[in-house]
């Protein structure tokens, strides 16, 4: 009889010991396993810095395209971030409140407020954060249109903000993966087609197609979605916003909604998918006009001082520093409808404040430097001369108030301007720019359950486009950038908490 309970107990101890080294070797190998992050915008680079430099969590970063960098490479207005070394310096009056009730007015009503709130009280971390961990001067600032202070960041210097920052972040990635594969790995060429799940609904792995087309697993407890809008996408345009699909775009061909796709499947509760921003100014390439993909003509362009013209009368029609949605609206009511399109004009000043960017657009043929008279002729504006130099001389009079109630006038045309004056010119339309509807996560970056404020699933998270509800139904610019970072850090400290 003893031996028997005996026999038992060592039965039942080593059947314990078993349970006991498999969950052991179950959490050394969840320990092991790396964190996936799906896109190399900014979110993705922003959380994959993040994990690696503070925690020393390793990541594996997929894309599908064969370069990194997403939208997030072309954004060419900056950064927004309130109460900044940078306002500082420039002694520019600007609050977290403030920035709040730039973002809730212009989201009118949509969105979720908690989300808002994040973004911008940690604005100020987040331009920080790009300026001490990667050398970014981030130095000079912007009003664009919907916000009530300068707040948008860019550095003085030759390169746009957004390759800036990108190239910065993408920079630091590479050298840590040729020094430690094991700990940085990334891998293009390799487009994300379902997440796998265990029989408690936990993440397992990532199933992807590599560039041969091989359906390939990728064993991870940690997934973080940074995989971008669906601006690029005429299926899902015509799905949640069919009035937009006859418009050209400004995203790149790889913006297809593939994460909305995946984790609305999975069941992930989608948010504000009608919701999609139209920016008012995408320059028409005069050898292509025809084309559906514009170059984004930035809003810094009206926020240093641009205006827009009619372009039968050359007059100007709208408050240029309207929020998007507004000055948009402007254009396809108030210009011809057959013919949608406006003039951008920029003095001299403006020039001087943004050399390096509208060079740029002049080496791309979509800016032109012109005497007054000849932009008359070339664009067969039915005006005259005199009216045209009054109009840019009213609209230059700051002592007067703007006939739009423009609040911002700044590096206007001069008051000896005449039609000899030359001018900075480019053809715009609205475009299809960024889709502010997606997946819903709450507070830390975490993917929300379909009907219900809970988690989908332990380690699942979505950060920049690919997510919902920050933007409501209208992004400022300048907070695109801003939203990949704040959130892209949130996910990567939340991640650490529980790796």
């Amino acid at each position: 009889m003893i031996r028997s309970v005996r026999r038992v107990f060592i039965y039942v101890s080593i059947f314990v010991l078993i349970l006991i080294l498999k969950r052991q070797l179950s959490t050394t190998d969840q320990m092991k396993q790396p964190v996936v992050v799906i896109g190399s915008g900014l979110a993705g680079l922003t959380t994959s810095n993040r994990l690696i430099s503070k925690f020393k969590i390793p990541v594996v970063l997929l894309d599908k395209a064969a370069s990194i960098g997403g939208n997030s490479i072309k954004a060419s207005s900056g950064i927004n971030g309130a109460q900044t070394d940078t306002q500082q310096k420039l002694k520019i009056m600007d609050t977290h409140e403030l920035f709040l009730e730039d973002t809730v007015h212009s989201a009118k009503g949509r969105g979720i407020p908690l989300l808002m709130d994040k973004l911008t009280k940690e604005s100020t971390s987040a331009v920080k954060w790009l300026q001490t961990e990667f050398n970014l001067k981030l130095d000079l600032l912007a009003q664009l249109g919907g916000h009530s202070a300068p707040r948008t960041h860019r550095s003085s210097g030759k390169l746009p903000p957004g390759f800036e920052i990108v190239q910065a972040l993408s920079k630091k990635l590479k050298d840590i993966s040729s020094k430690d594969s094991s700990l940085m790995k990334i891998m293009l060429n390799s487009e994300v087609v379902d997440i796998e799940l265990n029989n408690d609904g936990h993440v397992t792995g990532v199933i992807y197609l590599d560039e041969n087309g091989s359906r390939k697993i990728l064993k991870s407890h940690n997934v973080v979605f940074c995989s971008g809008g669906f601006g690029f996408s005429k299926e899902m345009l015509r799905e949640f916003s069919p009035d937009l699909i006859h418009l050209p775009t400004t995203n790149g061909k790889q913006t297809t909604g593939d994460g909305q796709k995946i984790l609305s499947k999975l069941g992930a509760e989608l948010i504000d998918m009608d919701q999609v921003q139209v920016h008012p100014t995408g320059f028409i390439d005069p050898n292509d006009r025809e084309n559906n993909w514009k170059f984004l003509a930035a809003e810094a362009l009206r926020g240093l001082g641009g205006i827009l013209l009619h372009p039968t009368t050359g007059r100007r029609f709208t408050n240029e520093l309207n929020t998007r949605d507004a000055v948009t609206m402007d254009i396809q009511s108030k210009c011809p409808r057959s013919d949608n399109r406006a003039l951008l004009v920029m003095s001299e000043k403006v020039y001087d404040k943004y050399t390096n960017n509208i060079n740029f657009y002049m080496s791309k043929n979509l800016v032109k430097k012109v005497p007054i008279r000849d932009l008359i002729q070339n664009y067969d504006l039915q005006t005259t001369e005199p009216d045209l130099v009054n109009e840019l001389k009213n609209y230059s009079d700051v002592d007067t108030k703007d006939k739009f109630d423009r609040s911002l006038i700044i590096n206007s045309f001069d008051g000896n301007i005449s039609p000899e004056t030359s001018v900075y010119v480019g053809e715009i339309t609205p475009v299809v720019h960024f889709t502010m509807g997606g997946v819903k996560i709450n507070e830390n970056s975490q993917v929300i359950m379909k009907n219900s404020e809970s988690v989908l699933s332990k380690g699942l998270y979505a950060v920049g486009e690919v997510s919902g509800g920050v933007h409501g139904a209208n992004r400022l610019g300048g907070s695109s950038l801003l939203e990949c970072v704040v959130f892209g850090k949130i996910a990567a400290e939340n991640i650490a908490k529980l790796y």
